[in-house]
């Protein structure tokens, strides 16, 4: 009888928590958008709540959702609503977050695990860039740090609650469907003509742009650049889990559609991507399937049949040597500055401050490195650069070393992820990877999810049910 009421007792504070959750959340929202004078709230009430309560039930809900969801943020380019509707992805994120200290304890991860061996690295940068927010402060330390290292809640709430095994299958599925469906919008585009997107709201040169006389295909996202780089994470993510297992109907079925994905990724014209596809395409041929690297010969068969007015914008040196340009007029900046220019002193915070100051300001006046690597280096200095170059190898070596403790289909997903790592290390030279959203969505999610698999079944979240996966 005391084990009962002692049960009851424990099941039932999560319940309270989750409503009164709810209820503030639901509360918050309405008179947010009430006072925006927007008819619909009570719509947004009607989905708010269950969406509350299914987050404090079950956290992990909330990164599944943000992954499906993230691809599709650009669209809010041309809704035409309020403004503050941008923050849904950092409400998401705080949500989810505070869900898992309200969340039954069968959702949480057990007590005792060993840390990240990549967190001394991660957390040495974090003190460089904040200190160099406390030092610079107002809207520019704000803005550099939220761009910078906001998401890293995501992988907080991650290491809290854990995926479980169905729900790891999941984010695969969710990856693979969305990366088709914003392929297919991407190839749209590009029937359409960049005067109908215009038309729809889309502005020239930040979201429309072109290479030479070609339109770049956007998608769903706010620029080519973020939906070349998602397409490349979802081929590696994707054809990790396919090669393995072949057979599976959806597999199969993401197979047959990986043209789609590279005849959309190549409209983009970011080489970036492609450089990045190639580094992780190799490690799977060298590593474990070896018919990757029979795929090369055929690959550059098929490229040259897509015609000058793709292969040229894609093999110009033209932007590469203006990046060299531009690094090599900036280097100054970072001999003045051994300990940095301060945080967000480019790329797309100081774009977004000088908006801020002067919205007369036209896009693209302000220094892009188009390298991580340099980027951090002008801003942090030498010994934030030190510290990114220690991240990345120990996030890599961490990955890399889940691979060979795992088995079935975690190591197939752990395998996707160590390519995306290499991938996104090969992509930083040539671009500002971990601003570009949802790049630094994905990466941070897909690390935490791996860093956290546990080899055990035994320990699993859901390792007494089946493992009964549809197959498609």
């Amino acid at each position: 009888m005391v084990a009962a009421t002692t049960s009851t007792a424990r099941f039932d504070v999560p319940r309270r928590a989750a409503l009164a959750f709810a209820v503030v959340g639901a509360a918050v929202a309405v008179i947010a958008f009430t006072l925006a004078g927007i008819a619909w709230a009570l719509l947004l009430l009607a989905v708010l709540i269950p969406l509350l309560l299914a987050l404090v039930q079950r956290p992990q809900r909330g990164v599944l959702l943000l992954l499906a969801l993230a691809p599709f943020d650009g669209l809010l380019l041309i809704t035409g609503f309020p403004k503050f509707v941008d923050g849904w992805k950092e409400a998401l994120v705080v949500v989810t977050l505070a869900a898992t200290f309200l969340c039954p304890a069968e959702a949480r991860a057990p007590a005792g695990r060993v840390l990240p061996r990549w967190l001394p690295a991660l957390l040495g940068m974090l003190t460089i860039a904040t200190i160099s927010a406390i030092v610079l402060g107002g809207d520019r330390a704000l803005y550099g740090m939220k761009i910078g290292f906001f998401y890293l809640l995501a992988a907080v709430a991650i290491w809290r609650c854990p995926l479980g095994r169905r729900e790891r299958d999941r984010l695969i599925t969710v990856l693979m469907a969305v990366g088709f469906v914003t392929a297919i919008v991407g190839l749209a585009q590009q029937a359409v003509g960049h005067p109908s997107l215009a038309e729809l709201g889309y502005e020239y040169n930040t979201v429309i742009r072109f290479a030479g006389n070609s339109l770049r295909s956007f998608s769903t996202f706010g620029q080519p650049f973020a939906f070349a780089l998602f397409l490349m994470v979802v081929l590696l993510v994707g054809l990790a889990a396919a090669l393995d297992d072949p057979q599976r109907t959806r597999n199969a079925m993401f197979m047959l559609a990986t043209p789609v994905l590279v005849l959309s990724m190549t409209l983009t014209f970011v080489r970036a991507a492609w450089l990045g596809l190639a580094v992780g395409l190799l490690y799977f041929g060298f590593r474990r399937h070896r018919i990757v690297l029979a795929g090369i010969p055929i690959a550059l068969v098929g490229f040259l049949f897509v015609g000058s007015s793709v292969a040229d914008p894609l093999l110009s040196s033209s932007s590469l040597n203006e990046r060299a340009r531009g690094w090599s007029a900036n280097i100054e900046q970072v001999q003045q500055h051994p300990f940095g220019a301060g945080i967000g002193a480019t790329g797309a915070v100081a774009e977004t401050i000088q908006q801020l100051d002067d919205a007369s300001v036209p896009h693209g006046d302000t220094y892009q490195p188009d390298n991580f690597y340099f980027k951090t280096v002008y801003e942090l200095g030498v010994l934030g650069l030190w510290m990114l170059v220690l991240l990345l190898f120990g996030v890599l070596t961490a990955t890399r070393r889940a691979t060979l403790r795992l088995r079935g289909r975690d190591r197939s997903f752990a395998e996707g992820v160590v390519a995306m790592v290499l991938a996104a290390i090969a992509a930083s030279a040539v671009a500002t990877y971990f601003e570009i959203f949802p790049m630094d969505v994905l990466f941070w999610v897909l690390v935490a999810v791996v860093a956290t698999i546990d080899p055990e079944p035994s320990r699993s979240a859901d390792s007494e049910l089946p493992e009964i996966v549809p197959s498609a």
